[in-house]
């Protein structure tokens, strides 16, 4: 790492010998595949036209597969990701870069205009990023590939954005999944935190059969104001949680992932759910703690309702096995499978250079 970190900066500085910078470039340098990468299109752009011709040689017989397995690392640089943000680069290393979280939001909005209409699905589907990068909708529009559908999508996006709306996909920031702006109630209850009563609301005289004990519970919190519900989201107990976080209120839903009490099992739970919104599993996919667990990854890729940028993200996550188990579900999509397989033949390949 350290000697391959001293050669980069050695080659940026301008003081590497020709033979070294000609090393590197013909492929030759000991080095793993991403500084090997970075490296080349480094020297791309090399003063000696031969350095550079060898460095363009080499990066154009690098295996795709393998590209694609580098272009979507969150370690990918942005000068590499830059490189091959443009036109006529393959669609399956456009994909990997659109789902690539390490993308800046300038990589994505120069995607935005030139890419297929499935991958502009994708990049229309972060509302997060759209509404906090706007210019990036107006690459969207200027995509001649745009279908009516990505059109509509557009105009709804803009729509809600200049009618202020713009907080309903809001988030603070990328490990905080819930949105803070104007949830006044929230913030008030959870600075009260302990000292919230719970009395206005009772458990007692639940039947004991779970089903007939669900639907009593569910009747009885239907009763609740919105106020109540978001207190009983942050303060009651687990049973209430896996009702109120499918709650039709998104504030209230997304109340229970505020919870103190949320314990990493229930995350794990709520992530497999088919019942709950998609904004929901996209609070979820985009907090950095909750997707440290390997449970909630697999359960958000498999979960039908999980919103593609996310899952498409995850699935470089899954180990092998539930890969392939994934590529037969038929109970997933079409586009998660095809990722399962995608996935599954760079690794191949990659094994296979080694």
């Amino acid at each position: 790492m350290g000697q391959s970190s001293n050669l980069f900066e050695l080659l940026q500085s301008g003081a590497a010998p020709k033979n070294l910078r000609m090393l590197v470039a013909r492929g030759l340098a000991p080095l793993p595949p991403h500084q090997s990468l970075q490296l080349l299109v480094f020297l791309l752009s090399d003063t000696n036209p031969e350095i550079a011709a060898d460095a363009t040689r080499t990066l154009s017989s690098w295996d795709q597969e393998e590209l694609a397995v580098q272009l979507n690392s969150d370690q990918c640089p942005e000068s590499v990701l830059k490189h091959f943000a443009v036109p006529g680069t393959p669609g399956p290393l456009l994909q990997a870069i659109v789902t690539n979280p390490a993308a800046t939001p300038e990589i994505i909005e120069i995607l935005a205009s030139f890419v297929p209409a499935g991958l502009l699905e994708i990049i229309a589907d972060n509302r997060v990023r759209i509404l906090q990068h706007p210019s990036i909708l107006e690459s969207i529009r200027r995509n001649p590939g745009i279908t009516p559908q990505l059109r509509r999508i557009a105009q709804e996006i803009e729509t809600e954005f200049f009618a202020g709306k713009k907080t309903e996909y809001a988030v603070a920031k990328p490990d905080e999944p819930v949105e803070q702006a104007e949830h006044s109630i929230v913030e008030e209850l959870l600075a009260l935190e302990s000292d919230v009563p719970l009395d206005d609301f009772s458990l007692e005289g639940l039947p004991v059969d779970e089903q007939e004990r669900q639907a009593e519970l569910t009747k009885r919190l239907t009763t609740l104001s919105v106020r109540q519900k978001i207190k009983q989201a942050l303060f009651g107990n687990r049973e209430v949680r896996s009702i109120l976080v499918r709650d039709t209120n998104k504030e209230v839903a997304r109340s229970v992932l505020r919870s103190p009490k949320l314990t990493a099992n229930e995350v794990e739970s709520i992530a497999a759910m088919r019942s709950v919104s998609e904004d929901i599993l996209r609070d979820i996919g985009s907090s950095r703690e909750w997707i440290a667990s390997y449970a909630v990854v697999h359960n958000l890729v498999r979960n039908p309702k999980t919103p593609p940028a996310i899952s498409q993200r995850l699935i470089f996550r899954l180990q092998t096995r539930d890969l392939i188990m994934l590529a037969r579900d038929r109970s997933v999509s079409d586009a998660v499978r095809h990722n399962a397989n995608r996935t599954l033949n760079q690794r191949s390949a990659t094994r296979s250079t080694r």
